[in-house]
């Protein structure tokens, strides 16, 4: 299956947004605003997947000011009738490209084993580390009903390998 990969715009966020209310609670819905600004301040590390002229897909990310190097995922989101084909990690390898970085971050609620799995599959496919540790616990966000955050960070990521990779899909 062809996916035609590119930068978000603003212009895309009404579609992407239609894709992340139809994927809850798979996705943690953020204001429009959000998107709005990862599609107008973050668009070199933000993209979306097309399939005959439709998104199918969505993944949004930043490298922090602070850690130069590191490309930190916010969100994917892979519309279902797509899903089960690589494009969840063709997005983050090529957003990790994009970003000139030798590490991924990103972080998983601990109930979310498929997220789990696939950043614990994703860092051998890279053959390289998987790390874990608590980010923000239950009570950081004051029991809210928001799950804790598990830092996940891949790495080193050898630019051969990156490369090597892209070039399977």
């Amino acid at each position: 299956m062809q996916f035609k990969i590119r930068k978000v715009t603003v212009e895309d966020i009404k579609e992407v947004y239609r894709l992340l209310v139809a994927n809850k609670p798979l996705v943690g819905l953020n204001s429009r605003y959000t998107y709005f600004l990862l599609a107008r301040d973050f668009s070199d590390t933000c993209i979306v997947a097309e399939h005959d002229g439709e998104i199918v897909a969505f993944s949004s990310g930043y490298v922090p000011p602070k850690r130069q190097g590191t490309f930190f995922n916010w969100e994917t989101v892979v519309h279902p009738k797509h899903r089960g084909n690589g494009l969840q990690k063709l997005l983050l390898l090529q957003q990790i490209k994009m970003a000139n970085a030798t590490y991924l971050e990103a972080t998983v609620n601990p109930s979310n084993e498929a997220s789990k799995r696939s950043f614990t599959k994703l860092a051998k496919m890279l053959n390289t580390k998987c790390e874990t540790k608590m980010l923000f616990s239950e009570e950081d966000f004051e029991n809210d009903g928001h799950e804790a955050e598990v830092l996940y960070r891949i790495g080193p990521i050898s630019k051969t390998e990156l490369d090597r990779q892209l070039a399977s899909f």
